[in-house]
């Protein structure tokens, strides 16, 4: 999963910039917001997310494969 940074120029209330970062959709080339958590390997600090679109598509495979 990417993490992706913007620094905003702003310098916040602690006297440092105010950097936004987000983590990307692991689906390939999906540029959105991951926002779903769909594994996690707690022993190897891993984990993959993906967003709304994707995991939508994720639960419809899962219910058609019943």
């Amino acid at each position: 999963m990417a993490r992706v940074g913007i620094t905003t120029g702003v310098t916040g209330a602690d006297g440092h910039e105010v950097v936004l970062r987000e983590f990307v959709c692991d689906w390939p080339n999906c540029p959105n917001i991951a926002v779903h958590v769909v594994g996690l390997v707690v022993a190897l600090r891993a984990s993959t997310v993906v967003c709304g679109e994707h995991a939508a598509m994720i639960r419809e495979a899962a219910r058609n494969a019943r």
